[in-house]
């Protein structure tokens, strides 16, 4: 029971409200575990999707996650990813890092304010502040970025500069000593479906409406209407045929840190079920009145517990309500009723009997349902490690103080990786490493020249606040004195492959030369740990 303690006291100190992505717009095969002792599951369109929850694409198949800050994740066929890190710390930042443990996927959105948004595969991982639209491969042995819009920041073992618009960027885990970088990106059958999806997403005018809500808007434009109601004002009418109902098509899934949360089969059933309440209008029939916050809410019903059965309907906007008394709309409206199984993680209308004879008679109201029991075996259960790495932020605070090393039995850093101090930062940088690339092959995009110093990778990557990162000047180490020794020749050149799939494209300009790393900014929001084995540990 200590080491438990132990290990939820980082949880405790920086943890705020908990965030749910949503699973969207998919074709085909895809899977979903949300946690580590749940088995694989199919899809299911509106399905929150919780941080550690995995997704998995079988052949010709795609899929969409939208997340809560208006970014979009979509996977191409035969891929693996994790919500690796999907929290929001006490202060209100949101940390999001999606890891790609092989396939495609894409990645478009930014970084507002002082949130993080990061995408790792093998060997690398890239940063977004500003606006951008990134693909990302993550194949037997080799991963490569590539930007199809915006400007990036690349992070590897050897090397962080940024990446811009046009460029891909090539990397050998087998090999981290080197990366290859091309100013071309090669074709992909599924960008053109990435491109539809951004436009209608952009394209999504309800977002107007409903500010601070910044996901599941476009299917609010095709699946009902706004309407001005006087005592609500404005609210949105989903268009549905007579006798249709809310909570009532779809069904209850258990979440253990929310509870039975209802899941959606209407399209557009991600923001009415989640954010604000439903309620029953004399002239326009059912009406979605959002909520005035942003939290994510399981789904806002009264419940009532019978002899084996479960029932449950909306609860009005503002409605304050408590057992025994009975809900507003109670007498407005059949409620829906399920066969219910304490130790079951699933309510479902569909599953119940053909026929459940007088429910009312044995029926009250409850506050909420009994929930399953937890057994220590979900504690213990465990993953395998993606090799692009399940990484962890720990956030940097002013005035708060705790060793993440006794907390979560994470290693201690090499020794070899001294902490950055002024002396270390004016020493002359290593010897740098070229790579320079061989006359390309017929068709192909020619891997432009580039120097860059090999820092010492300590496995931490600092992620620096946006309004910080642009004003911070770079120190230049000082010149040799003239009693130096004359610079050793660079190494012998190591020829870069061609770019994969690569054809011709428009010449772009290239890369500039990055410059040697600058000092390491010590009050910077949050702390990038890329070290699977905290990973290994985090999951159990």
């Amino acid at each position: 029971m200590r080491h438990l303690a132990l290990w939820l006291m980082p949880a405790v100190l920086f943890c705020g409200q908990g965030r749910y992505a949503r699973l969207g717009d998919f074709d085909g095969n895809v899977e979903v575990q949300l946690n580590a002792a749940d088995p694989w599951r199919p899809a299911l369109r509106n399905l929150p999707l919780p941080e550690s929850a995995w997704l998995r694409t079988g052949p010709q198949a795609r899929v969409e996650v939208e997340l809560d800050e208006g970014s979009a994740v979509r996977l191409g066929a035969d891929s693996l990813c994790e919500l690796s890190d999907y929290a929001r710390l006490s202060t209100g930042q949101r940390i999001t890092l999606v890891s790609l443990d092989r396939g495609v996927a894409y990645l478009t959105g930014a970084a507002a304010g002082r949130d993080a948004l990061m995408f790792a595969v093998p060997g690398a991982q890239v940063t977004i502040r500003r606006g951008a639209r990134v693909r990302l491969e993550a194949r037997e042995t080799w991963s490569q970025i590539a930007i199809l819009e915006g400007t990036v920041r690349f992070s590897s073992p050897s090397a962080e500069l940024d990446l811009k618009e046009g460029q891909t960027a090539r990397i050998e885990p087998q090999h981290a000593n080197r990366f290859y970088l091309y100013n071309e990106i090669a074709p992909l059958d599924t960008n053109r479906w990435n491109e539809e999806r951004d436009k209608i997403l952009a394209a999504a005018s309800s977002g107007a409406q409903v500010p601070g809500l910044q996901y599941g808007l476009s299917d609010l434009d095709t699946g009902g209407s706004w309407i001005q109601i006087p005592e609500l004002g404005l609210v949105w009418r989903p268009t549905v045929t007579e006798g249709w109902a809310p909570f009532r098509n779809g069904k209850w899934l258990w979440y253990d840190a929310l509870g039975y949360t209802w899941v959606s089969a209407d399209p557009w059933g991600w923001l009415p079920y989640h954010y604000g309440r439903w309620t029953r209008n004399d002239t326009a029939g059912w009406i979605w009145v959002p909520g005035k916050g942003s939290v994510f809410e399981p789904g806002e019903v009264y419940w009532m517990r019978g002899n084996g059965l479960a029932g449950w309907g909306p609860l009005a906007s503002g409605e304050d309500w408590k057992p025994p008394a009975v809900p507003r709309l109670y007498l407005h409206v059949h409620s829906t009723f399920a066969r219910f199984v304490p130790e079951n993680r699933e309510i479902d209308p569909a599953a119940a009997p053909p026929q459940i004879k007088e429910p009312l008679a044995t029926a009250y109201f409850a506050a909420v349902l009994p929930s399953p029991s937890f057994p220590a075996a979900r504690l213990e259960a465990a993953r395998p490690v993606l090799r692009a790495g399940s990484t962890r932020i720990v956030p940097v605070l002013d005035g708060v103080t705790f060793e993440p090393a006794s907390a979560v039995q994470a290693p201690p850093p090499p020794p070899e990786a001294p902490a950055p101090t002024e002396a270390v930062v004016n020493q002359p940088p290593p010897q740098p490493i070229v790579i320079v690339s061989q006359p390309p092959e017929p068709n192909l995009p020619s891997p432009a020249q580039t120097f860059y110093a090999a820092p010492i990778y300590t496995g931490i990557v600092i992620v620096d606040p946006p309004e910080h990162h642009h004003d911070r000047p770079h120190r230049n180490p000082p010149s040799p004195p003239p009693s130096a020794k004359p610079p050793q020749p660079p190494p012998k050149p190591v020829s870069a492959p061609p770019i994969p799939r690569g054809e011709q494209a428009p010449h772009r300009d290239p890369a500039p030369s990055p410059k040697p790393a600058s000092p390491v900014h010590r009050d910077a929001s949050s702390v990038s740990r890329a070290d699977s084995s905290n990973a290994s540990h985090r999951n159990q």
